[in-house]
C-alpha cells in the first residue's frame, strides 16, 4: 500500500457527535423530497434525487455505484495503472475518474455540473473547502470528523441525503450477511486475534487504535488485537491509533494469530520479507502471515458497505487458516 495512504485515511480515535434528521418522506413517484443532514460543517438540506453525483472519497464512490446513482465526476484510485478500485459494482470511464484525492480541484469538480456532491470519505475536506463545495451543489460531508463514523451510518446518511435510503439499508443488511456467513463458515475466529500493519523503511506501522475503522470491522469478524497491543502507546509521528515497531521488536509480531501487512514499495516488500527476524516468526512459518494489496489495505483501513464480501474474500485465505475448527 502507498505510504500516503496511512497518513490520508487517518485511522482515528473518535467518537461520535450528533446526529442526521430523519427525511419527510416523498410523495411516490416524485423525485423531489425533503432531508436535512446535520455534519461537521452544520447542515445540508437535500430536495431532490440526484441525477449527476460527484464522489470526492473512496467510500462515497462505493456505496454511489452499489446504489446506482449516476455518478458522472469522482476520485481516481492510488495507482495510474489501476483507475479504479475492484470492488467497484460498475465500470467507470477514465472521463469519470479525473479528480485526485490529494488535492481536489473545485473548478473540475464544477464542471461536472453535479446536483449532490458526496464528501463523507474526502480526505482533504476542510470548512473552507466545504463551503466551496456548497456553492457548486448541495453537498455531504462526514459527520463529525474523517472516517469518525461507522460504515453502516455513513452509507445510511448517503440514502438519505440522495432520497434512498432503503437502498442504502438494503448494502448494510447485504453487508452484515456476508459478515454473519463467514463467522458460520470459521467458528474458528471468535476470541483469535490478529495485526494489520505496513513495512514501510525501518519502522513497521500497526493499526491497534480500539476506536478506528479497521479494528472495529475486524472485531466484527470476532478478531482483537492481541492483548500484548491492547493498551499500547501511538507513536507521535504515525497517525493516531497507530503504533510503530523496529525490525529489533519484530518478535512481537508473533503474538497475533494473523498477520496482515501491506508495503508503500516493492523494495518495503523484499526488506520484510527477506528479513531474518521476520522469517524467524511463528506466524509467518505457520502460514498466518498474508501481504495484501493497495486496495486491500484502503479497503481494511476505511470499511465501506459495500466492499465488504470483496474485502473478505481477498482476507479468507488467512482467516481460513486460524478460523476452522
Amino acid at each position: 500500500m502507498l505510504k500516503r495512504s496511512f497518513a490520508l485515511v487517518a485511522l482515528v480515535v473518535l467518537t461520535l457527535a450528533g446526529c442526521a434528521s430523519d427525511p419527510e418522506p416523498a410523495a411516490e413517484g416524485d423525485a423531489a423530497f425533503s432531508a436535512t443532514v446535520k455534519h461537521a460543517f452544520g447542515e445540508t438540506t437535500f430536495t431532490k434525487k440526484p441525477q449527476r453525483v460527484v464522489a470526492l472519497g473512496y467510500n462515497d464512490l462505493a456505496v454511489a455505484t452499489a446504489m446506482g446513482l449516476n455518478v458522472v465526476g469522482a476520485v481516481k484510485g492510488y495507482d495510474p495503472g489501476v483507475p479504479q478500485a475492484p470492488y467497484l459494482s460498475k465500470q467507470l470511464g477514465p472521463e469519470v475518474l479525473t479528480l485526485d484525492m490529494n488535492g481536489i480541484s473545485f473548478e473540475q469538480v464544477a464542471a461536472y455540473r453535479p446536483d449532490v456532491i458526496l464528501a463523507v470519505s474526502m480526505v482533504t475536506l476542510d470548512a473552507p473547502g466545504y463551503e466551496k463545495l456548497s456553492r457548486i451543489a448541495p453537498t455531504l460531508p462526514f459527520e463529525t470528523t474523517l472516517y469518525g463514523g461507522s460504515m453502516q451510518d455513513d452509507a445510511l446518511r448517503i440514502g438519505r441525503a440522495v432520497g434512498d435510503e432503503a437502498g442504502a439499508q438494503r448494502l448494510v443488511d447485504a453487508a452484515a450477511a456476508e459478515i454473519t456467513k463467514l463467522k458460520a463458515d470459521l467458528p474458528g475466529l471468535a476470541g483469535k486475534s490478529y495485526l494489520f500493519g505496513q513495512a514501510r523503511g525501518e519502522v513497521l506501522p500497526l493499526v491497534v487504535g480500539k476506536d478506528n475503522q479497521t479494528t472495529k470491522f475486524m472485531n466484527s469478524l470476532g478478531l482483537k488485537i492481541p492483548d500484548a497491543f491492547a493498551n499500547a502507546e501511538a507513536t507521535a509521528e504515525l497517525a493516531p491509533g497507530t503504533i510503530g515497531l523496529s525490525y529489533e521488536q519484530v518478535e512481537q509480531l508473533d503474538s497475533a494469530d494473523a498477520l496482515f501487512m501491506t508495503y508503500p514499495s516493492a523494495v518495503d516488500k523484499t526488506t520484510f520479507e527477506s528479513n531474518s527476524l521476520v522469517q524467524r516468526l511463528k506466524v509467518v512459518g505457520e502460514g498466518r502471515f498474508q501481504a495484501v494489496t493497495s486496495d486491500t489495505a484502503q479497503a481494511l483501513q476505511a470499511p465501506n458497505v459495500a466492499a465488504v464480501k470483496w474485502l473478505l474474500d481477498q482476507l479468507r485465505p488467512t482467516l481460513t487458516r486460524i478460523g476452522q475448527v
